[in-house]
């Protein structure tokens, strides 16, 4: 390239007597004087220029007093206006008063195109798993492309602590498109080195070096089990739909995946599906007792790990507990029982109550809007047996009946048997003929019917001491006794009986 100037406007009152040419690329700070000798004349033609470089020019004139101070740098003449991918040839012509000048001989052709370079280095690249044959890494895109996009990436290995490194390139020959790649068949427990270098169209650019020395060798890793944000809530699911509990798995070894229920229900209705990566459990048709807490038990050789799932089934309730009855006269029966243990996921509204006679099988409804856990139920027929039971209703409808478990008869509550007067009998004496039966009448009063007992007085004398002897007893029979005492008032009550 031959660049030219004019005189300075001044030669500081001494002829110049020479000049001296510097040149520095554009990104540069530092200028370099290309002209080995005093230069003599305005023209001067710099050789060993690179192709596609931009450069800087500037010249110092020189007379006797020393050399003076360097001109403005010369700046590059911006040609706009150009096709994409086109190929240009340029001239100059010289111009000063007296017209134009010939051309310059034409530039070599030149594409219109920005000025690519090769890519720098990918960022952050790291080890993300290693087994006892492999070693997966990942990286990021380099910051700077060199105006040009990146076509792929090349991976190399070297063993740590050789004399020359001896640099292996373990990715395909077109590159890794990814910014993840796994080298394979790498020896058990051996070190590597490992260097990324992103391609573009100039070439492979800056290598980024893995830090440290990975090691191809099976990692551990403790089993954990991923609940989604809904499965961390309660699952909430209609009767008769399909529960479907899916999560996620990781460990290594691959960990061994165990579904369970808590009090240790049965899980017969269920099926479970368990890969390296995920364990599932569907149950079909889930009805209210499906409800409650579902565990999941993850384990390998680095620990384990329990998640639990808790489920409710909205559906109608359960049966009501503890039906008992509460009182009994006449004419009514008092009923008192206990929530159910399962509501169906949602409030009891209400209670209904239901009766029926024990000579039929159709129940009939006493209260269908009950809001208490008791209830007397009247106007029934005195003598009659009753059965009775109770639902338990929410939004989803009537649950499950429970029922008394024997019939109840409407009768008031027993009297005690009447006073037995034997003012007329006591001390009486019966005579009977041998072999005559003997019949007494003694007249009484109770409410339901009295059980009877007679006893047989054993002695006629009284006796002195605390003790007695009987005989005359039947092999085989049982006998109860009791004893009266007796003072100068008379006899006193009997003792309880034996």
């Amino acid at each position: 390239m031959t660049i030219g100037w004019n005189e300075p406007v001044s030669d500081g009152g001494s002829e110049v007597i020479g000049y001296h040419v510097e040149r520095k690329e554009r990104n540069s700070i530092v200028w370099h004087r290309i002209s080995k000798a005093l230069v003599i004349g305005n023209l001067f033609k710099s050789t060993g220029l690179e192709d596609g470089v931009a450069y800087e020019f500037r010249v110092i004139a020189e007379n006797i007093a020393g050399i003076g101070k360097p001109s403005k740098a010369s700046e590059p003449m911006l040609v706009t206006a150009l096709v994409p991918g086109h190929e240009y040839e340029f001239r100059v012509f010289a111009e000063n008063a007296a017209g134009i000048s010939e051309p310059s001989p034409s530039s070599p052709f030149v594409k219109a195109t920005d000025t690519l370079f090769k890519p720098g280095p990918p960022g952050n690249p790291r080890i993300l798993d290693t087994t006892n044959s492999s070693i997966t890494l990942a990286w990021n895109k380099p910051v700077y492309d060199g105006g040009s996009e990146i076509t792929g990436y090349i991976l190399e290995t070297c063993l740590p602590g050789t004399e020359e490194e001896e640099w292996t390139i373990v990715s395909p020959k077109d590159g890794v498109k990814g910014t993840s790649f796994t080298i394979t068949n790498l020896k058990e427990n051996q070190e590597y080195k490992i260097n990324v270098s992103a391609v573009n169209c100039e070439g492979i650019g800056e290598a980024a070096p893995v830090p440290g020395s990975p090691k191809a060798e099976e990692r551990l890793i403790p089993p954990e089990a991923d609940l989604d944000a809904e499965l961390r809530k309660i699952v909430n699911i209609r009767a008769c739909n399909t529960l479907r509990l899916f999560v996620p798995i990781r460990g290594r070894p691959t960990p061994e995946a165990n579904w369970s229920r808590e009090n240790d229900e049965p899980l017969d209705r269920a099926t479970i599906e368990t890969t390296s990566s995920f364990t599932s459990l569907v149950i079909a048709n889930v009805n209210r007792f499906d409800s409650g807490k579902y565990n999941l038990t993850v384990e390998n050789s680095s620990g384990t790990k329990t998640v639990s799932v808790i489920v409710r089934v909205l559906d109608t309730p359960g049966a009501p507990q503890n039906l008992k009855i509460n009182q009994v006269t006449k004419e009514s029966v008092s009923l008192v029982w206990d929530p159910p243990l399962n509501d169906g996921g949602t409030k009891i509204k209400n209670y209904i109550v239901e009766k029926r006679e024990a000579t039929r099988k159709a129940y009939a409804t006493v209260n269908a809007n009950c809001h208490k856990t008791t209830y007397t139920v009247d106007q029934l027929q005195e003598g009659c047996n009753y059965y009775f039971r109770v639902l338990a209703e929410n939004e989803y409808g009537i649950g499950l009946p429970m029922e008394t478990g024997e019939s109840v008869k409407v009768s008031e509550k027993p009297l005690p048997p009447g006073k037995i007067t034997l003012q007329d009998l006591l001390f009486s004496t019966f005579s009977v003929l041998a072999g005559e039966d003997l019949t007494i009448d003694i007249p009484y009063n109770a409410r339901p019917k009295a059980t009877i007992s007679w006893l047989k007085e054993l002695n006629k004398s009284i006796i002195q001491d605390t003790t007695f002897k009987t005989t005359g007893l039947e092999e085989g029979m049982e006998y109860e006794f009791r004893v009266y005492a007796e003072n100068i008032v008379g006899i006193g009550k009997a003792s309880k009986i034996s």
